[in-house]
């Protein structure tokens, strides 16, 4: 399977760079909102079912912060560390995604640490793919702790001493902004630590096919069985009805098909589940109002009908989302792996054809 070095990250990073050196950052939260951020887990060797895979297929190290206040506090221009008081290693969030960084009432940001591109090159900090991603890695025999600081450098918070982790164990507060920490029996990136909460994850575009002749997808809105088709994941174990969304192939016309709200049974996705969109033009229900262009086109989701959660851009697209290549007849482009920032092309002609509705497989 051919694969593509994570081009797109580098280039939607190196992007977010320059956006960070020529606008003003965000205004950050008052200094007393920050008091209400706290470091609540951490993994240093993330083996089984891991919360991200980089571009080698291996789990990315990552920390979760948990706001236990009530109101929304956005982190961009805060500072992480693994070297607590070192301020030369102090390493910021960036600032140019404020819909990345800011982390909802009692609600949960996973940062991932260490991920590389297929080629063993550390993935930049900066924020792609809705991720944000710090260069340096987390270690259970070199380091000991990790710290966050506001933009002044004053500290935020500091985890317990991770000295000494067990493998695939994440260390965590007991209860989510608790005083105890421990190793935990499970890991719980982006939900309570004592597991009382579902995961809630993100609905995103997963895998989509521009031009159909062989793979049958049941068209009951029409004869066409062979129909353009974008393929819609949610990241988390709690269902997402889709219903009332928008999806569009112009990244211009962020509202150009809404999603009905009174199909609920069609439009439910369950936790890391999927649904299939027909791209075939007929505008009813899951039928799409529109088909994607062969040579190239844009795809974008959005929950609001102005900004996108998810957006693609594929050949002779107008650009403005994640560059993917174009797939010829009868191949689809997805996700490496369900969720993965890593773009490939699957070949029906090979052992990785495309996956409509299932997992994508590497």
């Amino acid at each position: 399977m051919k694969r593509y070095n994570i081009i797109s990250i580098i280039i939607a990073l190196f992007f977010s760079s320059c956006v960070k050196d020529e606008q003003p950052g965000p205004d950050g939260p008052l200094p007393a909102e920050y008091e209400n951020i706290v470091i609540n887990e951490l993994i240093t060797k993330d083996l089984t079912d891991p919360y991200f895979v980089d571009g080698l297929g291996e789990g990315a190290d990552w920390i979760e912060l948990y706001n236990k206040g009530n109101k929304a506090i956005n982190i961009s221009g805060t500072w992480v560390s693994k070297n607590p008081g070192v301020e030369a290693e102090y390493v910021q969030i960036p600032t140019s995604d404020e819909a990345v960084t800011t982390i909802p009432p009692k609600g949960f940001l996973v940062i991932i640490f260490g991920a590389e591109n297929a080629d063993g090159s550390k993935i930049p900090t900066g924020i792609a793919d809705g991720k944000i991603f710090i260069e340096f890695g987390l270690s259970s025999s070199k380091g000991n702790f990790v710290a966050i600081y506001d933009p002044a450098k004053v500290i935020i918070d500091q985890s317990d001493d991770f000295n000494g982790l067990e493998d695939d164990k994440s260390f965590g507060r007991q209860t989510d902004a608790g005083p105890t920490w421990a190793t935990l029996s499970t890991k719980t990136p982006n939900a309570s630590n004592d597991e009382s909460t579902p995961t809630t994850g993100n609905l995103i575009i997963n895998e989509f096919m521009c031009s159909n002749d062989t793979t049958f997808i049941l068209d009951e809105a029409g004869p066409d069985n062979y129909p353009d088709w974008i393929e819609i994941y949610n990241t988390g174990e709690t269902a997402i009805d889709i219903g009332g969304w928008y999806i569009t192939e112009s990244l211009a016309e962020p509202m150009l098909y809404q999603i009905p709200t009174n199909i609920p049974e069609q439009t439910l996705i369950p936790g890391y589940g999927y649904l299939l969109l027909k791209a075939n033009g007929v505008g009813n229900g899951i039928n799409l109002g529109f088909k994607l262009g062969s040579g190239g086109d844009d795809i974008g989701l959005s929950q609001d009908g102005v900004t996108f959660v998810d957006a693609l851009s594929y050949g002779t697209g107008a650009g403005g989302g994640t560059p993917v290549d174009t797939p010829a007849t009868d191949m689809s482009a997805g996700r490496e792996t369900d969720g993965n920032i890593v773009w490939v092309i699957f070949d029906p002609n090979t052992s990785t054809p495309p996956t409509p509705g299932t997992a994508n497989s590497n």
